[in-house]
């Protein structure tokens, strides 16, 4: 006797088998291929023009100006462009940042900006920018010439920030007028990043009681012999007639040892050069003055007597002053300065794969320990580029769902097909 198995139930349990199969394949194939690392975009980029080490006033991340330019750019359907400039919000709440009893900005702060703004770009094919700092340096570095200005106190005309510390009361004072600053940096889509900044038309101003010293000694003798000198036909002011010495950038350069303040190693502090040359611009004006005499006692000849004797009275009291500079005025002031405020320019750093350009930090008290502000950052990255792009999205992801359906019912009705010819075959007994 033969027995002919049951088909239909074998069928069945086929059927529902490959159908699971199928299902767990649609399920698992299409998510594991089309979702990336939930942290990895294709590119990203901020520009923010204010960062400062007192986060506990929560003003900085409290306000969107504030937080600066971000883009971000998540699935390559287009360029992400963001263009923020401090808005009024933002600006009250930099003026009301303060660094124990002082000010960090507004009219009567430490740093005061204007004409500033904040720009990032993030790009389908994986690269990205950013910029913040002063409007006119946006097209030499990125080519942006979009970027909104905004203004934040009243700084010095025509400068992009003042920064103003010590007194002339104080051992040192100091204002420091800087007519661009800004930073940027790039990500390209190869994934090589890199910074820029632009630091230019810089003045400082320097007091304090350590000047004041100096310069009291020497404008009595230089006052009286500039007096002869007018007598004699000779017409020259006293430079240090306020009781401050104006230096230049490009007696900052010749302290540096360098062609470009934007040459400087990262991290350098400018500040660090302005001692050496208070004693350089000191002895090189009041050794002019000399000079220039002596010159007209020369052309003078025997008619030169009065004026020759008041230049050898003034040498007597000036020189042995210019003489003791170095000890007596440039390593005090050096000491007072490092203690007082620290300005670093071409700030660089990677964390994590995002990296920074900043083109100023402020720093506040010794190494920053009172209040450290960085002025002008542009952070880009990390960018993962095409790998971040969703390969499928939800609609695509439905489509493959039916089409795994679609070749299970296939299959089974295959083997449905198979089984009913089989049975359908002679009995063999």
């Amino acid at each position: 006797m033969t027995i002919r198995p049951d088909t239909s139930a074998r069928t069945w349990r086929t059927v529902r088998a490959v159908g699971a199969t199928a299902t767990v394949a649609a399920l698992l194939v299409p998510a594991t291929a089309a979702q990336a690392a939930p942290a990895d975009v294709v590119s990203q980029g901020t520009g923010r023009l204010v960062q400062t080490s007192l986060l506990g006033t929560d003003v900085l991340d409290s306000l969107v100006a504030l937080r600066g330019a971000e883009a971000v750019n998540t699935d390559a359907s287009g360029d992400v462009i963001v263009d923020r400039p401090l808005d009024t919000d933002a600006v009250s709440g930099l003026v009301t940042l303060q660094a124990g009893s002082t000010n960090l900005f507004g009219d009567n702060g430490v740093i005061q900006l204007g004409a500033v703004g904040q720009y990032a770009r993030a790009n389908d094919d994986g690269s990205s920018s950013a910029f913040s700092g002063a409007v006119s340096a946006a097209p030499s570095l990125i080519g942006v010439g979009t970027v909104t200005p905004s203004d934040v106190g009243d700084p010095t005309a025509d400068n992009t920030a003042t920064i103003a510390v010590g007194s002339s009361d104080a051992l040192a004072g100091l204002r420091v007028d800087i007519g661009t600053l800004a930073a940027s940096a790039v990500n390209t889509a190869d994934g090589a990043q890199s910074g820029d900044y632009i630091l230019a038309d810089v003045g400082v101003v320097v007091d304090g009681t350590l000047v004041s010293g100096v310069l009291n000694t020497l404008n009595p003798a230089l006052n009286t012999l500039l007096a002869a000198a007018a007598v004699a036909g000779l017409d020259l002011d006293n430079p240090f007639a306020s009781g401050t010495v104006t230096l230049t950038e490009e007696d900052l350069l010749a302290a540096a040892g360098v062609a470009d303040l934007n040459d400087l190693a990262p991290g350098t502090d400018l500040l660090s050069y302005v001692p050496a040359a208070v004693v350089a611009e000191i002895t090189s004006q009041t050794n002019d003055i000399l000079d220039a005499v002596q010159a007209r006692v020369d052309d003078l000849n025997v008619l030169g007597g009065v004026l020759n004797a008041a230049l050898g009275v003034a040498r007597g009291v000036i020189e042995p002053v210019l003489d003791g500079l170095g000890a007596s005025l440039q390593g005090p002031l050096g000491e007072a300065i490092t203690a007082l405020a620290q300005l670093q320019v071409n700030v660089q750093s990677t964390v994590d794969g995002t990296f920074t350009q900043t083109a100023l930090r402020v720093g506040l008290g010794a190494a920053g320990a009172i209040a450290t502000v960085d002025l002008a950052t542009a952070s880009v990255g990390p960018n993962a580029g095409q790998l971040a792009v969703p390969v499928a999205g939800p609609e695509s992801l439905a489509i493959a769902g039916g089409g795994f359906g679609l070749a299970a019912v296939l299959l089974a009705a295959v083997m449905l097909r198979r089984r009913s010819q089989r049975a359908a075959a002679p009995a063999q007994g």
